[in-house]
């Protein structure tokens, strides 16, 4: 019993699919569908693609090999000098001090804190 059930299903979502295939040529649909319908629907159909006799030729460079090496050596050693320059000058904060201010803002934020004095030390 199971077994022609089976197939009696198959048979009908086999059915069904040939009518997901032929939606994309209907105009009363196209007239209701989302604006990306009728581009998909190109897709599934497989038109829109590009030819390949349109795909651009290779296009052609100046130069010699030497003059393109001496220019990436060039763009090599700028960018040594910037990655120097912009290098952080103070040390990094400690997983510790990190710690320290999370709890100093978690008490903040908690109401929790003391009362900041107002003036700096040594005054």
């Amino acid at each position: 019993m199971p077994r022609p059930f089976a197939i009696l299903i198959g048979l009908a979502g086999l059915s069904m699919t040939t009518g997901c295939a032929d939606i994309m040529q209907q105009s009363a649909v196209s007239q209701i569908a989302p604006e990306w319908f009728a581009a998909k629907a190109i897709e599934v159909k497989g038109e829109g693609y590009p030819e390949l006799s349109d795909v651009p030729q290779v296009r052609p460079f100046n130069g010699t090999l030497k003059e393109w090496k001496t220019q990436a050596d060039a763009l090599k050693t700028d960018a040594e000098a910037l990655e120097a320059r912009n290098t952080p000058e103070q040390d990094v904060r400690t997983p510790d001090e990190i710690r320290a201010t999370a709890a100093q803002w978690r008490a903040l934020a908690e109401g929790t804190a003391a009362p900041a004095d107002p003036k700096p030390p040594g005054q």
